[in-house]
């Protein structure tokens, strides 16, 4: 668990990761330059972007300009992903090349398979690209998004070099305990995006009780929650104040018991949860849990 801000967790091919992370789904290609500097500026250093939130260009001009202020490139992890249109191994290696070109940089830190194709093979050819891609040396670690236990049980059956990274819809109404414990079993860092629940975990009753104790917000309380267990959270937020907010963490612990009251807010929505999702995913045709 890191236990500051500057602090690092590793991963499996030698390289590290900060223990949080700023992320830019819905951001626009036009806010996102702004918005990145001003996440790095207050003291983010891991920035998440895809191909398909079609703001890479933007996000790129961020980083760019915080280098231009001052802040070393070698301190900021730059996180992007192809798409579902983009695998096989041609499209996903015309697809990295894209990717470098609209974020304007020399190196990738993670480069990640935005979610898993259901054709026999194609995830597999993708993750060739990839490994061609680290073997380069121009992307540092490689990884995966919304893969399930046997998705990564296969692809690792079938690859040469383990993800180091699976980037999952992780909170307390949908804690993903079964793939994050096999994560940590095969040294697999997990990596939450919609920490907080799109706000729904802010208005929780028992994340609100812990957050009077110790002082802090709910989001705080949550986001604590998942580094407390070496996941990953990246929040989105276009508030100046509440990036700095997000990552004013280090100073206190949640308990065990405190945790586990956290974690036992999915079973009492469970029920809920599928219900909304269920309609939802009717309404616009799509699996609402792989979206990010």
């Amino acid at each position: 668990m890191v236990k500051s801000l500057m602090d690092r967790m590793p991963l499996n091919d030698g390289f590290t990761i900060p223990g949080i992370g700023f992320g830019t789904w819905d951001v626009s290609d036009a806010e996102a330059e702004e918005l990145v500097f001003m996440a790095i500026m207050r003291g983010f250093r891991l920035i998440d972007t895809a191909s398909m939130y079609k703001n890479e260009a933007g996000v790129g001009r961020g980083i760019n300009k915080a280098i231009n202020a001052g802040i070393s490139r070698d301190d900021i992890f730059v996180v992007t992903k192809l798409w579902e249109d983009e695998m096989g191994y041609d499209k996903a290696t015309d697809a990295i090349k894209a990717s470098f070109a609209r974020l304007g940089l020399q190196q990738i830190d993670l480069f990640l398979i935005h979610r898993p194709s259901k054709e026999d093979g194609v995830n597999i050819e993708t993750w060739k690209a990839l490994e061609d891609a680290k073997d380069s040396g121009r992307v540092k670690s490689i990884g995966v998004s919304n893969f399930s236990r046997g998705e990564l049980k296969e692809l690792m059956e079938n690859s040469r070099i383990k993800p180091a990274v699976n980037q999952l819809e992780i909170n307390p109404f949908h804690n993903m305990e079964e793939v994050d414990d096999f994560g940590y079993d095969n040294n697999i860092v997990s990596m939450a995006y919609s920490p907080l629940a799109r706000g729904r975990a802010l208005e929780e009753g028992k994340v609100i009780k812990i957050a009077e104790k110790y002082n802090k917000t709910p989001a705080q309380i949550v986001l604590k929650w998942a580094v407390q267990r070496d996941i990953i959270p990246i929040p989105k937020t276009k508030d100046p104040d509440r990036m700095k907010e997000n990552l004013d963490l280090f100073d206190f612990m949640l308990t065990d018991e405190e945790m586990e009251k956290i974690t036992r807010i999915k079973q009492a929505s469970n029920f809920e949860r599928g219900h909304q999702d269920h309609n939802l995913g009717k309404r616009i045709g799509v699996d609402t849990h792989t979206l990010k």
